[in-house]
């Protein structure tokens, strides 16, 4: 089947990867853990295969064997990832288990629960900043804003969690507590 031209490659390469797409999902949910795996490494296929368009065979047999070699290697490829991955994580684990926990006192507790009543992005712009040791510049660039604005949003949720904490020290204070 002579391609003559982009429409036709496009066309010839749709009308493949229709005939057989089932197939290759099913190829891969019966060798990865989830669907969702197996739909991402479809959509490393379909993107591979319009990447090296001009080398899928023109006959549909061929160019099936092509699609199922390439979807092996793609899966061999996913596996290797997932191998060092868990055995990544495993030394993770391993290591986790040796750390100490972090100690909470009644002043902490209060602090973490002051963290709550701001929004998420300024309870992390605090935490980046007191718990972590970033500077709020540094902050600024770990959550994507402009240095000047998170300088003045962590000058106000300052303002806020010393408001908030006052209130969890009065109530511990009045006996609330």
């Amino acid at each position: 089947m002579p391609v003559s031209g982009p429409e036709d490659l496009r066309a010839r390469i749709d009308a493949l990867v229709r005939v057989n797409i089932d197939d290759l999902m099913a190829y891969f949910q019966r060798r990865l853990l989830n669907n969702a795996e197996a739909a991402e490494a479809v959509g490393e296929l379909l993107f591979l295969t319009w990447k090296l368009r001009r080398r899928v065979p023109g006959d549909p047999t061929e160019g099936r064997m092509w699609l199922f070699a390439t979807a092996n290697n793609i899966l061999r490829g996913t596996r290797r990832s997932l191998s060092r991955r868990s055995a990544a994580v495993e030394r993770l684990v391993q290591d986790a288990r040796t750390w100490a926990p972090p100690e909470w006192d009644d002043t902490a507790l209060d602090v973490q629960l002051a963290l709550r009543s701001l929004s998420h992005s300024d309870a992390e712009l605090v935490r980046l900043t007191y718990w972590d040791g970033f500077s709020s510049d540094e902050a600024a660039a770990i959550l994507g804003i402009n240095a000047s604005t998170a300088r003045s949003r962590l000058s106000r949720a300052r303002d806020r969690l010393r408001v908030a904490l006052d209130a969890a020290h009065s109530d511990t204070v009045g006996g609330r507590r």
